[in-house]
């Protein structure tokens, strides 16, 4: 799906614990929670490297260090930024992980354990399998990529799958993706090149609708196997229109005693082309956010937010339990194009 930054789901992080509070128990549940630590590949076609994302999240106030990822079976490489260890306030990252149906065939299972030294010592073991078939073989074997697209144009790619089985009714019967902007069509009667050997051509397309940001997606073809091998997951990715990116994408004032002020603090948004800012919208009404230094009737593709807390003793902006959870939203001049930030901070004495 496509990957934006959600208000919603990090709002309901931001309630997980206070600034400088130590790890609680159930902490690992909120770096990934259980139900997205296993993926299945299901069919893989001899030859395709399939690639899935597992993406973790930092729901601390705490830095959060990854010190080793490793794998259990030679048969998944890994694509970690081994640069990219350290995890911020509400930052991510993402572990790519292939499955090597270039080197390997049958049913495959590798346990990926992470391991994290800061706050605490912990490790956080994910799990992929997949069933790496001799009789398919599809192009591309990697994913479908789009590329860069340009906003409302929209895109099309074609993939071949052929079967070498000796299944004479082999068919695929359907093709389909959970992401509304993408579409497939078999097209078509399965082309035979060879006794025993049928190839099939998929179109797919991503919809000129489809909104500005990064997609990463599947598509699934449908076999006429019984279950579960009649499923075969295809990744897409393609970036359309601008994308927006947030540095840093929580923003935490750390420390501040009650009513006193904070100091400014910068948050860089940027794009990968220019853009506008109309209005910034914040749900907390002490947080006080000004562009700065930059010309806002003018396109840019870099805008500094300086960002200040005024830290009230009493009524609006005052938090109740001494932490300051302020959700803010940037509106761009682009249809659709938004972004999102966060700052927190917690307000007691020090010491």
């Amino acid at each position: 799906m496509f990957r934006i930054f959600s208000v919603f789901a990090v709002v309901a992080w931001l309630g997980l614990v206070a600034a400088g509070q130590e790890a609680g128990p159930d902490w690992r549940e909120h770096v990934i929670p259980i139900a997205e630590r296993m993926f299945d590949f299901k069919t893989v076609p001899k030859g395709a490297v399939p690639e899935h994302q597992f993406i973790l999240h930092n729901p601390l106030q705490e830095t959060l260090r990854i010190s080793a990822v490793t794998a259990s079976c030679e048969c998944t490489t890994l694509h970690f930024d081994e640069a990219k260890t350290v995890l911020n306030t509400y930052e991510e990252r993402v572990i790519p992980v292939r499955l090597r149906g270039d080197r390997f065939d049958g049913q495959r299972n590798s346990t990926i354990t992470v391991s994290i030294d800061q706050p605490v010592r912990t490790e956080i073991q994910l799990q992929v399998r997949g069933d790496i078939r001799s009789d398919l073989r599809i192009t591309p074997a990697a994913w479908i990529d789009f590329g860069n697209l340009e906003w409302k144009q929209g895109g099309t790619r074609t993939l071949t799958l052929t079967y070498t089985g000796s299944n004479s009714q082999w068919r695929l019967v359907d093709a389909g993706s959970e992401n509304e902007f993408i579409r497939a069509e078999i097209t078509g009667d399965p082309a035979q090149t060879r006794a025993g050997t049928r190839g099939f051509r998929v179109n797919v397309s991503v919809l000129p609708s489809a909104p500005h940001g990064t997609m990463n997606t599947h598509l699934v073809l449908i076999s006429n196997d019984a279950y579960p091998r009649r499923e075969i997951p295809i990744p897409i990715r393609a970036t359309v229109g601008t994308v927006l990116r947030v540095s840093p994408p929580a923003l935490s004032l750390g420390i501040v005693p009650p009513g006193e002020p904070t100091s400014v603090r910068t948050v860089i948004l940027s794009g990968t082309s220019p853009f506008r800012i109309v209005k910034i919208e914040c749900d907390n009404p002490a947080v006080d956010i000004a562009v700065h230094g930059t010309d806002r009737d003018s396109v840019h593709r870099f805008y500094p937010l300086a960002i200040s807390y005024r830290n009230p003793f009493e009524g609006e902006g005052m938090p109740e339990d001494g932490i300051l959870r302020a959700a803010v939203r940037v509106f761009t001049d682009i249809p659709g194009l938004t972004a999102a930030f966060f700052v927190t901070a917690t307000v007691r004495e020090e010491g």
